[in-house]
């Protein structure tokens, strides 16, 4: 039953305060420091890849962002700015790909917001592995309830909730590592709750990755505005004008089920964050698995196809129906686009999304012959599965249904996938040596006695070599 904001008593950020304000490290056993530790290994291969996009130019140029010492490092770069600014700069780093980590109940990147901003806070106060690990734990906690009490219809109606919901975690996070007190925490949330933005029509442009970055350094500036004495209002998410009601309408949300649970373990152990194995919308896998297991099958000939038809639940569709594209990035988000690539070459990589890519004539001739179309209700709600069928000139017809990636599901994610993953990422810019060392230490994050300052001058790029797919 949906919650009014009556019903709601204007409570719910002060209890998710009083929650995760209290959060200590040993609060997260096993389940949990994985997902820590996968965040953040994951994370950090990605930021480390998307550091040379483009766009992370602009910004710093824009901004006027300039060097300080002592401040925290721009990934990339030997580089240090103030904490707000690299956490503007790595959370678009983090997110300027589509490769980072997902959470199915979210809607979108829970660890492109938390990891970007730890790192960036963590370094100019000189926190712990430890420290970090809690304070995403706190983060995530925020970020997955309101999504429970949010979803679907905040992602529905076109909102981004990777930023919208997100930015109120950061402030979560941020507050737990600078040790506020229960009443700060919730008014570094409210002040937050006045940065939520973010809307799907800019998916596949630059300023997709941009909600990420404004939302991690807009979370980080309201803890320190909460811990400064800045104040607002703490009913700012269920007050009858209020995030709640405003963003997802009167009847749009259940406000009872965010708060539902409080007392018991927290959510970093029992829930999931898939990583990505292709660096596009999440939406999309289950039509690029799809594709490559047509590809293998005895017969196929992409040369013969006629018609190929994509099937996927009708909640992939708003930002994934895209039968022209604009521009590379576009292609991040069309099923047209990357089925046609998994089929024409057996997978998709970061380069099928640099330079003009997206204007291959092979690619754009088999795009012409894709037909987007939603399931039918009977299946799972929300469901990643794809169906492909592709008829061939010879009247067979080849199909195949997957759904993302085994590892890419609501498993924890295999070790090994993961170590790949980071190398190849972390290796776009760093020598083989300082791969090495940086990875040794994530294997033991966060039980190891480093410091998040020790953790990014691994992370450190003096002279950059050529960023292979960063566009």
């Amino acid at each position: 039953m949906t919650s009014t904001p009556a019903e709601a008593a204007e409570a719910i950020l002060p209890a998710l305060a009083a929650r995760t304000s209290a959060y200590r490290i040993d609060d997260l056993d096993d389940h949990a420091r994985r997902l820590v530790r996968t965040a953040f290994t994951d994370t950090l291969g990605v930021a480390l890849a998307g550091s040379g996009f483009p766009g992370i130019t602009m910004i710093r140029a824009a901004a006027g962002i300039a060097a300080k010492d002592g401040g925290s490092l721009v990934l990339g770069t030997t580089k240090r700015v103030p904490a707000l600014d690299a956490g503007l700069l790595n959370g678009v780093a983090a997110h300027a790909l589509d490769l980072d980590d997902g959470n199915s109940a979210m809607g979108g990147h829970p660890s492109a917001m938390l990891v970007p901003a730890l790192l960036a806070l963590g370094e100019e106060i000189d926190a712990s592995a430890p420290d970090v690990a809690v304070a995403y734990a706190a983060g995530y906690e925020v970020m997955i309830r309101l999504a429970y009490g949010l979803n679907p219809a905040h992602y529905q109606r076109g909102w981004h909730p990777t930023s919208t919901i997100g930015v109120i975690g950061i402030a979560a996070a941020a507050a737990r590592l600078l040790q506020l007190s229960a009443d700060h925490t919730a008014t570094a949330m409210a002040i937050a709750v006045s940065h939520a933005a973010g809307v799907k029509a800019n998916f596949g442009t630059m300023t997709k990755s941009l909600h990420i970055g404004q939302a991690v350094r807009n979370g980080i500036f309201a803890a320190k505005l909460a811990a400064a004495g800045y104040t607002a209002n703490p009913g700012a998410l269920d007050h009858r004008q209020g995030f709640l009601p405003v963003y997802n309408g009167p009847n749009g949300f259940d406000a009872a089920r965010i708060v539902a649970g409080l007392d018991g373990l927290p959510l970093v152990s029992s829930e999931y964050n898939p990583i990505k194995l292709y660096a596009c919308c999440h939406s999309t896998h289950g039509a690029i698995e799809a594709a490559r297991e047509i590809r293998r099958a005895q017969g196929f000939d992409a040369g013969s196809v006629e018609d190929i038809e994509i099937i996927v639940d009708p909640n992939r569709l708003p930002h994934t129906d895209r039968p022209v594209l604009s521009e590379a990035l576009s292609g991040k988000f069309s099923l047209q686009y990357v089925t046609a690539r998994a089929l024409l070459t057996g997978t998709v990589t970061l380069a099928d999304f640099d330079g003009d890519a997206h204007r291959d004539p092979a690619t754009l001739e088999l795009m012409s012959r894709v037909r987007v179309t939603p399931s039918s209700p009977d299946g799972r709600a929300n469901s990643f599965t794809a169906t492909v069928r592709a008829r061939q000139t010879d009247g067979a017809v080849l199909a195949a249904t997957c759904g993302p990636h085994a590892s890419d599901r609501d498993t924890p994610v295999d070790p090994l996938l993961l170590q790949r993953k980071f190398a190849d990422c972390a290796g776009r810019v760093l020598p083989t040596d300082r791969v090495s060392s940086l990875s040794a230490v994530l294997r033991q994050f966060p039980d190891t006695g480093t410091t998040v300052r020790a953790l990014m001058r691994l992370a450190e790029v003096p002279s950059r070599p050529d960023a292979r797919g960063t566009a």
